[in-house]
């Protein structure tokens, strides 16, 4: 129960970490797609850093769980970035409204998981 608990607080950060990022970068004018790019990755590598330090207490030094971390994180990110500019350049909807939508989606994939 533990684990569990760290494993949500560590997705609350990363989600918040995205969405600040993602908001400051568009403020400062940064095409949204690259901003939200920016932003998802910033997330990962809140979420690689915690979940293996602080969650799991993995110290391990090797680069394989790293670096499959990071393939489905990439692949996550790819069918994102793709939805978010579908969703923006063909429904108009707001790239923020998308993320939140998107947010709540993958809220719901995790826990049913």
């Amino acid at each position: 129960m533990k684990a569990f608990i760290k494993f949500n607080i560590v997705g609350l950060m990363n989600t918040l970490i995205t969405i600040i990022s993602y908001n400051i970068l568009v403020y400062f004018h940064v095409y949204y797609v690259a901003a939200n790019i920016i932003g998802y990755l910033l997330g990962v590598l809140n979420s690689y850093f915690w979940n293996k330090n602080w969650v799991f207490e993995n110290r391990s030094k090797g680069n394989v769980v790293f670096f499959k971390f990071l393939l489905v994180n990439l692949l996550t990110l790819g069918s994102n970035t793709l939805l978010l500019f579908y969703f923006v350049e063909s429904i108009k909807m707001s790239p923020i409204c998308f993320l939140l939508l998107e947010t709540k989606f993958d809220l719901l994939v995790s826990l049913g998981e």
